[in-house]
């Protein structure tokens, strides 16, 4: 389930911590009908980086989302040798391991990492049965990077880069050069200060739900609702229950969400209705 580490808990994780990013073609805003071809990790501590391209396998290869991404084709998949996904999953995970003992946590950071990376690593390892361990933790470090680095025009990681470092990513069509941003610009901010929410493998963060910030989450998880899925079964638990007792005829579902969301779980913001028609629209 997700919790909040401060600074200092941060410290206990930073011996395993990770920063990563992914490359994927398909479709784009629906993550379902993506698939991973490269994979760029560098440990923080050490520096030691990891890289692998991958064949996404499918085919026909589907054209760049824009043309902000890297054209993949069989000649491209081939000058970069990619690997069998399996094999390169494999890999990527025994780097990751190579560097935890039996009592350490694995942590890693993406940028927009609990709407995109993350969901991408969960999709790609259930659609191959492959495995993606259970105590691996996630941070999106552009819920950080909103608070660390405040008042910015735009808080992509292209962007931001630039505006901190003033230069472009260099082969920003990579994962791995991603990657070596990310890690700069959290050391700009001082890297020993992360702090915020984070999530297990198959945990989805509750700020995936649009209008939910970290406000709201925090809210949340004060009444033991750590979770994407945590929260729609109790609400669909609740409604239930509602259901069947009521002799009148039950509460459409979303004036129940609503009531559900100011009154149980005790959002009382002006984004409480707006949050309640996300979760009904999206996740009901």
């Amino acid at each position: 389930m997700g919790t909040l580490i401060n600074e200092q808990q941060f410290q206990r994780f930073l011996p395993t911590t990770f920063v990563y990013d992914l490359e994927y073609v398909g479709v784009p805003n629906d993550l379902n009908r993506c698939y991973i071809w490269d994979i760029g990790v560098i440990h923080v501590l050490s520096g030691r980086q990891f890289s692998v391209t991958v064949d996404p396998g499918i085919r026909p290869l589907p054209p760049p989302m824009s043309s902000e991404f890297a054209n993949v084709t069989e000649q491209f998949l081939q000058q970069r040798q990619a690997q069998l996904f399996s094999n390169g999953w494999v890999a990527f995970v025994r780097f990751i391991k190579s560097f935890q003992t039996d009592t350490s946590k694995i942590l890693l950071i993406s940028h927009n990492n609990f709407k995109s990376d993350k969901l991408m690593l969960e999709i790609e390892a259930r659609r191959r049965s492959l495995t993606l361990p259970y105590d691996w933790y996630f941070l999106d470090s552009l819920l950080y990077c909103r608070k660390a680095i405040p008042k910015q025009p735009s808080y992509t990681l292209h962007d931001l880069y630039f505006s901190i470092m003033r230069k472009k990513i260099t082969d920003n069509h990579s994962a791995l050069p991603d990657a070596k941003a990310l890690l700069e610009i959290l050391y700009c901010t001082n890297i020993n200060r992360i702090h915020g929410s984070i999530y297990p493998s198959f945990c989805t963060s509750l700020q995936v739900i649009k209008w939910l910030g970290p406000s709201c989450e925090r809210e949340l998880f004060q009444k033991n609702i750590r979770s994407l899925e945590q929260l729609v079964s109790n609400i669909i638990s609740m409604y239930s229950n509602h259901t069947l007792m009521c002799i009148r005829g039950p509460m459409p579902m979303k004036d129940f969400v609503c009531q559900f969301i100011t009154k149980h779980c005790g959002i009382q913001s002006g984004n409480s209705t707006s949050i309640s028609n996300s979760i009904v629209e999206k996740w009901l």
